[in-house]
């Protein structure tokens, strides 16, 4: 029962990290979902194959650049993830969690990036919970799609007229 659990909190963890990315601008509550000395590394397409070591690192040189802050009452989304067909494996207080994602995400008006690739997250259990020791973002495709309707570069409520 207990690895039940477990793996349904370690799947919640992933889809919390992607809700709250999505949100945009929410990086210390992203921060948070990591270890003090995690490691999160972006490879493939745009992403310049990169790393970020440390909580502080993370925060203010990965989301701080890829989530920008937010103007106070905007209610939008700017990103919109997708994650499914992972996999899971628990061995005492450590796991692994390898998973699909899709994400739209405004570049501008008129301007969507279509992105997916592969979420792999190491989590340690704490007694808090589950956390994040390291994610590597595997890019596998890249693609900008131009609409006709400028406003449809916000996925979430288009901004007031």
């Amino acid at each position: 029962m207990q690895r039940l659990e477990d793996i349904e909190a370690i799947r919640a963890l992933w889809h919390s990290y992607m809700l709250l990315y999505d949100r945009g601008g929410a990086h210390e509550e992203l921060g948070r979902m990591f270890t003090e000395d995690a490691i999160l590394e972006a490879r493939g397409a745009d992403s310049g194959d990169r790393y970020w070591r440390g909580r502080a690192a993370i925060e203010t040189d990965f989301f701080r650049r890829v989530s920008p802050l937010r103007p106070a009452g905007d209610q939008r989304v700017y990103s919109g993830h997708h994650g499914t067909t992972c996999d899971i494996e628990v061995a005492a207080d450590s796991a692994r969690l390898v998973g699909r994602f899709f994400e739209m995400t405004g570049r501008g008006q008129g301007t969507l990036l279509a992105i997916s690739g592969t979420h792999t997250l190491r989590c340690r259990r704490e007694s808090t919970g589950w956390i994040i020791q390291s994610l590597t973002i595997e890019i596998t495709f890249c693609a900008q799609l131009d609409t006709v309707e400028p406003r449809t570069a916000f996925l979430g409520k288009p901004p007031e007229a």
